[in-house]
């Protein structure tokens, strides 16, 4: 009898299994397809938190499913494993709220919205639930305003009062969240940053956070940001000036990218080839970017050529190691280098400027393999090759 029980009950939880597998298969196919595949891993990443990932896709409005979609295409895992159902969906109808009460809304692309207005965090901060509270503490002074630009303006010259927040050097820490920084009253610029991006995206206005790890003369790093008017322009978090016209705007036109801590990078919640530099958290490696440093410096937008970034794995999924890279053209060398193994930045990459779109012959040489491989660039400044050792 008891041996029966045991069965039965295997049975059971067999069922109970496979109709939960069943039940989780019909939920991904609520997402759009072109995010289908990666939901899925991200439910499976999902580990403890699953039952509130499970219950965001199955809540979530049909017209709003694309924004599900792309944050759980994107979302990192630590917020997978940690978010509710309810922050998710809040901030996803709350996105959509905010674009429903502006002007501009029909002038913001799609992809603009989802990766700098929807998303609920700028790099590694504390995830806290501001979007509610901008939403209606700023709406009022914007909703009047005809383009994101003028927006931007109005919020910088105003909410610093209202939030009860201010510049020093004496803030706990830099990377601080929304709400750390009310609580203290103080942040550095990248406290700032970080208000005000999320003021900005509160109210239907595409922003990203942007920085330079650190200046070409040495004298330190700086953070700022980026807000989308038909094209990204840049302003100081919590210093009146009018868009593009900031006391960092020359010195930002001297930076390259003959090192990575040179560049200039807009933090990306949509996953690229580029890790925001973790300069205030080193196991923050789950932070994209894009490099900007061509629409500040003078030297990188005016030079006729793209910059090639390699990095060399063994093989697929497998460590970065070292390995001598050359570039031919038609027979003749280029240029010649190696690429950085783990024990450096992940952003290190082996740079070579090249002509844009053009086929060009590298030859890989590492761990005792030599092979050959063509490559044609295209005409992006900034392109991203991964290579494998083996074949």
């Amino acid at each position: 009898m008891l041996k029966l029980s045991t069965q039965l009950s295997l049975l059971v939880l067999f069922t109970f299994s496979c109709s939960n597998k069943i039940s989780e298969e019909k939920l991904i196919q609520r997402i759009p397809e072109k995010y289908k595949s990666d939901a899925a891993v991200a439910v499976k990443s999902s580990a403890e938190n699953r039952t509130e990932i499970q219950t965001a896709i199955q809540k979530c409005p049909k017209n709003q499913l694309e924004a599900l979609g792309f944050l759980l295409a994107n979302m990192p895992e630590r917020d997978l494993k940690s978010l509710s159902s309810k922050f998710i969906l809040n901030n996803i109808n709350l996105a959509y709220q905010a674009m429903d009460s502006v002007k501009w809304a029909d002038f913001i692309p799609d992809e603009i919205f989802l990766n700098y207005i929807l998303p609920y965090v700028n790099l590694h901060e504390r995830r806290d639930d501001w979007r509610p509270d901008y939403f209606k503490r700023f709406l009022p002074l914007i909703k009047d305003v005809d383009t994101p630009g003028e927006a931007t303006i109005t919020l910088n010259d105003t909410i610093w009062d209202m939030v009860d927040v201010h510049y020093s050097t004496k803030r706990a820490k830099a990377d601080q969240s929304p709400y750390e920084s009310m609580e203290s009253g103080l942040a550095s610029c990248t406290g700032l940053s970080i208000i005000l991006i999320d003021a900005c995206r509160a109210v239907g206005i595409p922003a990203r956070f942007v920085g330079v790890p650190l200046w070409t003369d040495h004298s330190g790093n700086h953070s700022w940001v980026e807000i989308w008017d038909n094209g990204w322009h840049f302003i100081g978090a919590a210093e009146s000036s009018p868009l593009d016209k900031t006391w960092f705007g020359e010195r930002a036109q001297t930076s390259n990218d003959t090192e990575w801590k040179y560049s200039i990078y807009a933090a990306s919640f949509k996953k690229t080839d580029v890790i925001f530099p973790p300069l205030f958290d080193s196991t923050a490696t789950y932070v994209y970017a894009n490099i900007v440093t061509d629409r500040y410096s003078r030297e990188v937008r005016e030079d006729n050529h793209i910059n090639l970034a390699i990095r060399l794995f063994k093989e697929k999924k497998g460590p970065r190691i070292e390995g001598k890279i050359t570039v031919s053209k038609d027979g003749e060398k280029i240029d010649e280098g190696f690429t950085r193994d783990e024990r450096r930045d992940f952003n290190d990459f082996l740079i070579f400027k090249l002509l844009p779109e053009n086929q060009y012959q590298l030859q890989i040489e590492a761990d005792g393999i030599n092979r050959n491989q063509t490559i044609t660039t295209n005409s992006d400044k900034y392109q991203f090759l991964e290579l494998t050792a083996m074949e």
